[in-house]
């Protein structure tokens, strides 16, 4: 984990495990008399609970300014007098923003002294005195490339490209043997045990990217080398799926460690977004989706492992 200083972050690391939020001290000098000169720096993130439009605001003596994401808002420069000057409107979107804050206490001038020097820096956020924080932010899980490769696994048999029926179809076999015989013998759904598929979905793209699940708690070999076997080339040549969400949910965490947010699909939030790859599971349902399109996964819930994010720099 390192101090980051990347222009935004969503406001949901503040849920998420890997992440360190912390308050850092206000960057504020009240008026007072001060007989030295100098500068002041302050560096960090504010926080915006939602998104919108937003003004940026400062008094001080002598001069200054606030940058958010790299682009200054409001400056003032010169020998000044306590001085307040508003910026524009912004339209930020919710999360945390980069800010670098710069207060430069200059000497009276000659042609004013002996006026007594002093100090003054209050910024505001839509008049209210600003807050800044600092994001310990951890690496990506997977490399953006592999993390690609992995989704691009999944999308073979991902809900936008494959029913169900066709998911069995793709394993062949005994599995898609056992599948298509509960749906002749009217199996009522609830007894079925060859009908869920998003574990077997996810089973293909974790083994055609690499993973072996021989040996996983509820793994089925697909027993390709038999008469009528399962077709080992969905699975990169590998020979064993999971069929029980349940049992795919616990084997994540195997494979990733502990999730990024827990039960977040529930009880929690997380906002996946743009540019995140992430891939989630409970004992009902498991999945994989880029961030803006959770449809691929059919839907997020449970526990939520953040594989890649744009805001995040990977392992090296």
């Amino acid at each position: 984990m390192a101090i980051s200083t990347k222009p935004f972050h969503p406001l949901d690391v503040e849920n998420n495990r890997r992440y360190k939020v912390t308050a850092k001290q206000d960057p504020k000098i009240a008026w007072h008399k001060a007989e030295e000169t100098g500068s002041h720096d302050w560096e960090g993130y504010i926080r915006i609970a939602e998104e919108g439009t937003y003004t940026f605001s400062v008094t001080l003596d002598d001069n200054g300014y606030i940058e958010v994401g790299g682009q200054k808002v409001v400056e003032i420069t010169g020998s000044n007098s306590s001085t307040s000057k508003s910026s524009e409107l912004y339209h930020l979107k919710k999360g945390f923003h980069h800010v670098r804050l710069h207060h430069q206490n200059e000497k009276v001038p000659e042609a004013i002294a002996p006026y007594p020097n002093a100090e003054e820096f209050v910024p505001k956020v839509n008049g209210e005195d600003m807050k800044i924080w600092e994001i310990d932010a951890p690496e990506n899980i997977l490399k953006k490339q592999d993390a690609q490769k992995l989704l691009s696994c999944y999308n073979v048999v991902d809900y936008l490209t494959m029913l169900t029926d066709g998911v069995y179809a793709y394993i062949g076999g005994w599995l898609n043997k056992s599948h298509l015989k509960e749906i002749e013998n009217n199996v009522p759904m609830v007894e079925r045990q060859y009908y869920d598929s998003c574990a077997l979905r996810l089973s293909i793209a974790l083994s055609k990217y690499g993973y072996n699940l021989e040996g996983a708690p509820g793994a089925n070999d697909i027993k390709p080398d038999e008469k009528d076997g399962g077709n080992a080339e969905a699975l990169g040549g590998r020979k064993h799926v999971i069929i029980s969400a349940r049992n795919m949910a616990a084997h994540l965490r195997t494979i990733f460690g502990e999730p990024d947010y827990n039960g977040n699909g529930e009880d929690g939030y997380s906002t996946p977004q743009e540019g995140d790859i992430v891939i989630f599971g409970n004992k009902n349902h498991v999945g994989m989706c880029p961030g803006d399109n959770a449809s691929v996964g059919s839907f997020i819930c449970g526990d939520i492992w953040l594989l890649q994010r744009a805001t995040l720099d990977d392992k090296e």
